[in-house]
């Protein structure tokens, strides 16, 4: 066959193109197939999505803090709190006195934390309520307390010669008073 650049017709072979019996029901069950094949892939590796907030336990840390420190560690005492970090370690501003926190998501999953040291040098202070501005005292479980608020979190401040207390979060106001007649000293386990 010689090409001279033309087109070439096409020369039958007599066997029957088995494409050509194809039917779309044919297509149909085949796509049924291939989805099913990935659905239950994807029904064997499907995991639930995870609660973001990672838990931890307290405990030994807060055991360990009380055995270190001048002054009772305290820790509110509300259903509901889960706790999501706790520190006894010094900060920048705590001039080299450790600093006692614990973070805690609530069950209506606001922020709420609290943190403890001897320290109540001016620095220290202003890191805890940054953000936030004095907004008077009030008298909770029979301590007086400074009062700071802003736009989404608040604190309750309370500072005494042995410790400054600071809980602070973006629970409402009442919440915040309940956390803070809640406090109380966790004894160490022996």
């Amino acid at each position: 066959m010689i090409h001279d650049g033309g087109v070439s017709t096409p020369v039958p072979t007599g066997k029957p193109n088995a494409r050509m019996g194809q039917t779309v029901g044919d297509m149909v069950r085949s796509l049924a197939i291939v989805l099913g094949v990935i659905g239950a892939i994807m029904l064997v590796t499907w995991r639930p999505t995870p609660d973001p907030v990672r838990e931890i336990d307290p405990l030994p840390l807060l055991e360990f803090a009380n055995s270190q420190a001048d002054f009772p560690v305290l820790v509110p005492q509300i259903a509901g709190l889960r706790a999501t970090s706790a520190r006894w370690e010094p900060t920048k501003y705590s001039q080299n006195d450790p600093v006692w926190h614990v973070g805690y998501v609530t069950a209506e999953e606001e922020y709420l934390e609290i943190t403890q040291s001897v320290a109540s040098n001016e620095e220290y202070l202003i890191n805890e309520i940054a953000g936030i501005t004095a907004e008077g005292e009030k008298l909770i479980a029979g301590q007086d307390w400074l009062v700071f608020g802003g736009s989404d979190s608040r604190a309750l401040v309370h500072v005494t010669p042995d410790s400054t207390t600071v809980l602070r979060g973006t629970v409402s106001a009442a919440e915040l008073e309940a956390a803070v007649a809640s406090l109380a000293p966790i004894p160490l386990v022996e």
